[in-house]
């Protein structure tokens, strides 16, 4: 699967961002952060765009289901390899 060069860089300033919250030696708070913030923001943008208590179900597994897509492609290395930052 090929990544439009304008979405990879914008999950790169996440992970810039992560990186830097990594630093200090909290690589695991940076971790679980920033699956909560895709968590919270997806449900606002799930409700801001009309999202119901009827459709929530689905929406959820859309979500957990691109995510899933997303852990195992970059486990994968399809973009290319998960590094360690160097520093």
């Amino acid at each position: 699967m090929a990544y439009a060069p304008e979405f990879l860089k914008l999950v790169d300033e996440f992970i810039h961002l992560a990186n830097r919250i990594a630093e200090d030696g909290k690589g695991g708070e940076a971790s679980a952060a920033i699956l909560f913030a895709a968590g919270r923001y997806n449900a606002f943008n799930f409700i801001s765009n009309g999202g119901t208590d009827q459709n929530q179900a689905a929406a959820v597994e859309f979500y957990v289901s691109e995510y899933r897509k997303a852990l195992v492609s970059n486990l994968e290395g399809v973009v290319g390899p998960v590094v360690k930052p160097q520093g």
